[in-house]
């Protein structure tokens, strides 16, 4: 695992040499990086846990997409050279060839495909959060009615809840929608017994789970609407195989796994390794 320098305006370079690369596939990166021995990333520093975020210090780059691609970067034998980015820039920087990749819990959709190649590694979805022992025995949005739940406004879960309340309704039942501007206070409804449930995107609230001491548990599965990937140039097939590769034998060695199981993440691991894999 590479230590990482922190996000600066510019760029930031990872400490560590990278680990041997594995049998071939340092070969199957395309020569200007194999010459270079690095990977040019562009990534989303706006974010927030578990998947990519700015460190207590303002400037280390952390959380499960940095840590996989550092890991990533070391079984293809080269470095990470970071650049910071807005959300909506790291599309357009790949376009324009100021970095070979981007990340930052970009969708695969069918709709960006026209302007960049996806190397998928995790799903996406919704989640929702109960106290311990799931007291009310919630385990998914037809057992919600009769209960309270917390959610940030603006987002796919609060439609989904209106829709479930006006079927709950429909049932001569309730159900409480409470909406917060942003996750912490989401999370701190539930755990201090003002809603009953926590539904989210479900990268946070599994980490929020995982970071709860046991306070907190899911209720129910996750639910998968779509998977992420690094967005690649439509004209560097070989760096996306190159990727594709890499991640597959990080899935192999269990690398992966132990990445997604640090930051709370199993329920959003990928069986297989894809490219440009759209379920949107």
């Amino acid at each position: 695992m590479f230590q990482r320098l922190g996000l600066s305006a510019v760029t930031a370079l990872s400490l560590a040499f990278p680990a041997l690369a594995e049998g071939n596939l340092h070969d199957m990166l395309p020569q200007p990086i194999r010459e270079a021995g690095v990977l040019r990333v562009i990534a989303s520093s706006s974010g927030s846990p578990p998947m990519m975020y700015v460190g207590a210090d303002a400037r280390t780059l952390e959380g499960l997409e940095a840590e996989l691609t550092d890991a990533l970067a070391g079984v293809l034998g080269v470095k990470v050279e970071y650049t910071n980015g807005t959300f909506d820039s790291l599309i357009p920087a790949i376009a324009a060839d100021r970095a070979d990749f981007a990340v930052g819990s970009i969708g695969d959709l069918k709709s960006r495909q026209e302007q960049v190649d996806f190397v998928d590694y995790v799903k996406a979805g919704v989640g929702m959060a109960v106290l311990k022992g799931n007291p009310k025995k919630i385990t998914g949005l037809e057992t919600l009615c009769g209960a309270s739940v917390a959610v940030v406004r603006g987002t796919f879960q609060e439609k989904e809840l209106a829709e479930q309340k006006t079927k709950c309704e429909a049932t001569g039942s309730t159900l409480d929608v409470q909406t917060f501007a942003e996750t912490n206070a989401a999370v701190m409804a539930l755990r201090s017994e003002r809603v009953d449930v926590w539904s989210g995107d479900s990268a946070p609230v599994g980490y929020g789970v995982s970071q709860s001491g046991g306070a907190l548990e899911l209720a129910g599965p996750i639910r998968s609407i779509a998977v992420l990937g690094y967005a690649v140039g439509k004209d560097n097939k070989a760096l996306s195989e190159a990727l594709k590769a890499g991640l597959e034998e990080l899935l192999k060695n269990g690398t992966y796994k132990t990445i997604f199981e640090k930051w709370g993440q199993a329920g959003t691991m990928l069986d297989a390794i894809t490219i440009n894999d759209a379920w949107l």
